[in-house]
């Protein structure tokens, strides 16, 4: 009980806490406690879409006239929101979660943090699904020709929903044993702000048709070419790695399901990228350890040559690029000259082949100190170590440093590091759940590199991380496209499959993970969705409950639980 208070106190502080979904979530209490969801729900989260479609429009016009544009309502009203890269279509999205997990017929729990936070994923997902004729709005809004999304959508409804799915597929078999990196494997323009902020989505995807496969491994399945020949989704998708693709501190071994989405996304032509604060440098060998299980995935199910080149892995935050080649190995991308990663991109400013030498050091010499002094003056059982691009603070052999101990460091290095006039790169301050790191560069600068150097509009990639507090290190990937906020790889998993599913992603049920999720729910994959039948169609073919009778004594509990 007493750990349960201190978490509980602990989670008020401002750090732990996201000012929007707060907001939005205060907002919704007041129709839980009148027992007025059923009817208002929707209409509320209309507002949240209308006062965010203003704050974008609003950033935009600063842009050109930062002097005379006020603040937008959005602003005032939660003064620590960032930017939105997409329209939301949060109605549309909240009515299809609520269809699936029946939030508003709840009795006595309102809608949480975390649901909140789902609905804003999936409407994040739906705005990055163009339409079929090539000239989608962002929002998920169908054209005529597109009415394959109706099915989609209900196909997601019925999906599995929860991690017992991926729980049950972990502790099955199913994954090629862990790559052996000594074997011999078998050879097989950045858009500017202004135009984020007020474009919407409106590239067809190429898909890739299928192609002939002899693995024989079960958790396998092949892409299919889809009704309309191409994948309706993000061109680029980019990944935290700890607690996103793998437990935290973990590697990559025993989750089929996710291995057999990310196959299915390559397949598909998306491009995908690990962006890590794990830096090794260029130990190739490291990397691959921390892969190794997804990478032996790739080299069982053949993945063709052209899909292997779309694999990247950025480590320490944006400093050490490398790719995947046709023989399911990484390998340093060229850094200089011609074609080299550093020189194509020395346009952007915050980019490394910017940064003077004398730069780094002045940043890591004022990292370093800061988190000596902490150790010292929070009597912490730690070291500091220090990197070429970094500074961490390591817990003694045997110890754990407390999540207060790791969230005051951050907190006071990255004051220093603000304040400082010596330093004026880009860095990234964060707790990583058992030490603390400050890293040359952030991931802000990683997506933006990787988007320019492979021509991937920002606005069309996503990226997909566990840490967007701000004492951790997605928190800046936010600035730059955007993003899904997940809290373990079960939750990727499911993320992915979504993205597939309202992409127009065509699956082969034969043998694989996707059929066994089928059958564990009790779903038929082959349920067919008449245009007529409409689940999800505009709120004016949508009958409102009748009026309820306001009970007063219910309404207090509601009050006092929601408190």
């Amino acid at each position: 009980m007493a750990f349960s208070s201190r978490r509980r106190n602990y989670l008020l502080t401002p750090h732990r806490k996201d000012g929007l979904i707060e907001w939005m979530k205060s907002m919704l209490n007041h129709s839980f406690v009148l027992d007025a969801l059923d009817t208002t729900a929707a209409d509320t989260f209309s507002h949240f879409e209308m006062l965010i479609d203003e704050h974008r429009k609003a950033e935009a016009l600063a842009l050109i006239d930062p002097n005379n544009i006020p603040p937008s309502r959005l602003k005032q009203l939660v003064p620590t929101v960032g930017t939105f890269h997409t329209h939301l279509p949060l109605r549309k999205a909240f009515i299809a979660y609520n269809k699936k997990y029946a939030l508003t017929k709840r009795k006595f729990i309102s809608i949480s943090f975390n649901e909140l936070r789902h609905i804003l994923n999936l409407a994040q997902i739906m705005a990055l699904r163009t339409g079929a004729t090539g000239a989608g709005d962002g929002d998920g809004n169908r054209s005529p020709k597109d009415v394959s999304f109706r099915a989609n959508l209900k196909d997601w409804e019925n999906s599995p929903g929860t991690s017992q799915i991926s729980n049950f597929l972990k502790n099955q078999s199913l994954l090629p044993p862990p790559m052996s990196l000594g074997e011999s494997v078998v050879a097989a323009s950045t858009s500017s702000i202004s135009t984020q902020l007020l474009a919407t989505v409106s590239t067809n995807m190429s898909g890739s048709t299928s192609t002939k496969s002899t693995a024989t491994s079960p958790c396998a399945s092949k892409a299919i070419q889809n009704d309309t020949g191409t994948f309706k989704g993000p061109k680029m998708i980019t990944f935290d790695g700890d607690q996103t693709l793998y437990s935290d501190g973990a590697n990559f071994e025993g989750n089929p399901e996710l291995a057999n989405y990310l196959y299915l996304l390559l397949r598909n032509g998306v491009t995908l990228a690990v962006v890590t604060a794990a830096g090794y440098e260029y130990e190739v060998e490291k990397y691959e350890t921390r892969l190794s299980g997804l990478l032996s995935f790739f080299k069982a199910r053949e993945l063709p040559a052209e899909d292997c080149e779309r694999f990247y892995l950025f480590g320490g935050e944006c400093n050490y690029l490398l790719k995947m080649g046709s023989d399911y190995r990484l390998h340093p991308v060229k850094e200089h000259g011609a074609g080299g990663w550093i020189t194509a991109t020395r346009h952007l400013e915050e980019a490394p082949g910017n940064w003077d030498e004398d730069q780094i050091q002045s940043l890591l010499d004022v990292a370093e100190e800061s988190i000596t002094n902490s150790i010292s003056e929070l009597n912490i059982r730690g070291r500091c170590l220090r990197k070429k691009r970094a500074v961490g603070m390591i817990a003694s052999e045997g110890i754990t440093i407390t999540r207060e101990a790791l969230d005051e460091s951050v907190l006071r290095v990255q004051e220093k590091l603000d304040s400082h006039a010596n330093v004026i790169l880009p860095f990234c301050a964060f707790n990583g759940g058992s030490d603390v790191w400050i890293d040359c560069g952030n991931k802000r600068v990683g997506v933006s590199i990787l988007a320019s150097y492979l021509g991937m509009p920002v606005n069309e990639t996503i990226h997909v991380g566990d840490q967007f507090l701000n004492t951790g290190n997605d928190f800046a990937a936010r600035d730059i496209c955007p993003c899904i906020w997940i809290t373990n790889p079960d939750e990727t998993t499911y993320i992915l499959k979504s993205i597939l599913r309202l992409a127009g992603a065509s699956f082969e049920t034969s043998n694989n993970t996707y059929e066994y999720s089928l059958q564990l729910r009790g779903i038929d994959e082959k349920e067919s969705f008449s245009d007529t039948n409409d689940d999800f169609a505009d709120d004016s073919e949508q009958l409102l409950p009748e009026e309820k009778k306001i009970n007063f004594s219910t309404m207090v509990q509601r009050h006092n639980i929601a408190m």
